[in-house]
């Protein structure tokens, strides 16, 4: 009988959080499957024009960093034709089928490859489209969802709500299956609060393919989430993998550096336990100037330490290109003096009022980890990363 080994395919989205969160699933599926069970698994990367040379870079060296992950680089696309403004949802979606020519290129010289079989193609939120390929292949689709239960509930809830709910819903409370409670409309996700916005439009059109997958892999255990678990039901399967957490961080990019990060930490190991608020939305997130003024008023009022991974909201040119900006332009005149402390290099601001990290998220989130305790909170992420989770207080662990 041949030996033959089973190939899964996963295509994150080129985000950090994505791709670390991706390789760190893909190691423990390796590390926990029976050498009876012989597999192999691709990470398919796809050449999104708004990486950087620092992502680019990273790309270039994860062959090495995992050797028993194959990865392929896909070639770049032309870019469709973009609106002046372009919130990344749309962004991406629009990138969806130029991508799929040579997705179905790669899987299909990967189904040629002796003796290797085909066994399931695992997708991100936003590539719903590369579903078309996989079923032209005979491949089973999945989706890695990096978020949480309860926003999964949400999505999978939303062609319900669009169907059900006028244009505007502000004064109506609306009850999704994953929430412990009702919410306003209000507190939804970015993207979900406008019709009309082409953002909307893209996430209804992914969310109505979510039927069509075999599973839903999703980052979170029962202890943390197990109301939003225990309210799916029906197709797809909801797989409950988590906690994913990359503790040792060789998935992480590293552009700020060695000595910023050593910075932050230093500063974090002269404050007392259990004092510091750590305000980060993620890799993609970003903060409008008011915003950003609202967040800036709002912890200097608290009097807490605070350590701010601060990012203003991207833009995009018409080729799909992020126009950078200084996120400390957007800060309240006299913010960073008012701040105890000031350390003077323009990078962060630490003393008994807090610190301000103006270099991204990287330097902060590669430095810690969030443990969670029962209890009670609601968190809510920036750039549509909703995270409703009741009955759980959340503390953050140095480790490194």
């Amino acid at each position: 009988m041949e030996d033959v080994k089973r190939e899964l395919v996963f295509v994150p989205a080129p985000a950090l959080g994505h791709m670390a969160s991706t390789i760190e699933l893909t190691n423990r599926l390796l590390s926990t499957t029976h050498p009876h069970h012989r597999i192999s698994i691709t990470i398919l990367i796809v050449n999104f024009p708004y990486t950087d040379n620092n992502f680019n870079s990273y790309f270039q060296s994860l062959p090495s960093i995992f050797p028993n992950i194959r990865f392929i680089i896909l070639p770049p696309v032309d870019p469709p034709p973009l609106p002046a403004h372009v919130a990344i949802e749309t962004l991406v979606s629009l990138y969806g089928p130029k991508w799929t020519p040579q997705l179905k290129n790669a899987l299909t010289q990967l189904t040629e490859s002796a003796p290797t079989r085909l066994t399931g193609l695992v997708i991100d939120f936003l590539f719903t489209d590369f579903i078309d390929v996989a079923t032209q292949l005979g491949v089973p689709t999945f989706l890695n969802y990096t978020t949480n239960a309860a926003m999964l509930g949400l999505i999978l809830h939303l062609p319900t709500l669009d169907a059900n709910y006028p244009k505007t819903t502000e004064f109506t409370e609306l009850a999704i299956p994953s929430f412990a409670n009702s919410v306003p409309p209000t507190v939804l996700p970015t993207p979900l609060l406008k019709k009309s916005d082409d953002s909307y439009k893209w996430y209804v059109h992914h969310c109505g393919r979510l039927r069509e997958l075999k599973g839903i892999l999703v980052n979170t255990f029962p202890d943390l989430e197990r109301h939003a678990i225990e309210s799916f039901s029906g197709a797809p399967k909801v797989y409950a993998v988590g906690p994913i957490v990359d503790v040792e961080g060789k998935g992480q990019l590293r552009p700020v550096g060695r000595g910023e990060q050593e910075r932050i930490m230093r500063w974090l190991d002269r404050q007392p336990e259990e004092s510091v608020v750590l305000v980060c939305f993620g890799s993609m997130a970003g903060l409008s100037g008011v915003e950003l003024r609202e967040i800036a008023a709002g912890v200097e009022a608290s009097g807490y330490r605070f350590l701010w991974s601060l990012r203003k909201a991207p833009r995009f040119s018409g080729d799909g290109k992020v126009v950078e900006e200084d996120p400390m332009e957007g800060l309240p005149e006299g913010f960073e003096g008012r701040v105890e402390g000031g350390g003077g290099d323009g990078v962060w601001v630490g003393g008994a009022g807090g610190g301000v990290g103006a270099q991204g998220n990287w330097g902060v989130c590669e430095s810690l980890r969030v443990e969670l305790d029962i209890g009670e909170f609601v968190v809510w992420g920036a750039n549509s990363n909703l995270a409703y989770v009741r009955g759980a207080a959340v503390e953050c662990v140095l480790f490194g």
